[in-house]
């Protein structure tokens, strides 16, 4: 057992009497820590540096959750709210999404400055149903935030993910599918948009263990001096996942020689008749786009902002709602006008 620093302390103080996930967090808590770059899965977030200056327990305060188990009707909308005090705070939801029915499930992140949060979701897929998760992330400049979830994908279950970020003093989307193929299909998307100061982590894992199952994955990102992106991604195949057909895709922009991106694309297959593949690609603003719009009379500020938007946009193609798409722009764009 580690020496615990005052943020850990305060955690398990605010995980007193926990039941369930959280349990398990305030003993891993209480015996390992907070993760550090020791941690492989961690090495390019220390979550216990991070940390540091959290002294005491918070409160997390989930809005749009009647219950700790949600089973939404079909064509249910559920919007959940997830807002995390000064302090140290955690809180977990079930959601199951029954036999044949279709939802939607909108998460907003917020937190104070000062706060460490922990929020989690244990997600059940059944057969023939569909999910669509957006998950948005709006930290202040020096709130922690840790948003995972567990995914179980039934036979002919349908999932598509999309999370967008603007990063915090350190922000982690953390998302575990257990695919079990038979026709069933994951895509898992992000956006990421970094000025400085920020930091933001789009961490997931795909475990394929039936036949015939399919996965996509999009994450595309900007981030600009003094800020970092991470991307960590892996699909692994069992021997019984024959005729796995799973690609990623990871790319981002550095909007400065100062800027830290860090990306690990992962396969782990064990059977022989798949079609599997990864790509990443890091770069930077595509000058002679920006000299030909600078010729056109558009200013700097806005060229690039355009530039930035029309590279980070595809990802939120993938959102079904109209509205919610165009509010997902729009705050974008609202963000590129504040860094560009």
């Amino acid at each position: 057992m580690i020496k615990p620093i005052a943020a850990e302390t305060a955690l398990i103080e605010a995980l007193d009497g926990a039941t369930g996930w959280l349990a398990q967090l305030r003993e891993a808590t209480r015996i390992q820590g907070l993760p550090t770059r020791r941690n492989e899965m961690w090495k390019w977030s220390d979550l216990r540096r991070a940390a540091g200056e959290i002294t005491s327990a918070g409160t997390m305060t989930v809005t749009g959750a009647a219950g700790e188990v949600l089973e939404p009707a079909d064509g249910e909308t559920v919007e959940l709210g997830v807002s995390a005090s000064v302090g140290a705070s955690a809180a977990a939801l079930s959601l199951k999404v029954k036999s044949g029915r279709s939802v939607t499930l909108v998460e907003r992140y917020e937190g104070e400055a000062g706060s460490l949060g922990n929020f989690h979701l244990d997600i059940t897929i059944e057969d023939g149903a569909r999910l669509e998760r957006i998950c948005i992330h709006d930290e202040t400049e020096a709130g922690v935030l840790i948003a995972s979830a567990s995914i179980a994908l039934a036979e002919h279950a349908h999932l598509t993910q999309i999370a967008l970020s603007f990063g915090g003093k350190l922000v982690r989307n953390e998302t575990h599918v257990t695919h079990a193929g038979e026709h069933s299909e994951a895509h898992l998307h992000g956006v990421y948009l970094l000025d400085e100061g920020r930091h933001f982590d789009y961490t997931s894992s795909v475990h394929h263990t039936g036949p015939g199952g399919i996965t996509r994955q999009l994450v595309k990102g900007a981030v600009a001096a003094h800020a970092r992106g991470v991307f960590q991604g892996k699909f692994k195949v069992d021997r019984t996942a024959q005729l796995t057909d799973a690609k990623m895709t990871h790319r981002a922009l550095m909007l400065d020689d100062r800027a830290e991106i860090d990306a690990k694309p992962e396969l782990e297959i064990y059977a022989d008749n798949v079609q599997c593949a990864h790509g990443n690609a890091i770069g930077t603003l595509d000058e002679t786009a920006l000299f030909y719009m600078r010729q056109r009379g558009i200013p700097l500020v806005q060229a690039r902002a355009l530039l930035i938007e029309s590279y980070l946009a595809e990802p939120l193609d993938f959102v079904s709602d109209e509205a919610l798409r165009d509010d997902l722009r729009a705050r974008l764009q609202k963000r590129l006008r504040a860094i560009s």
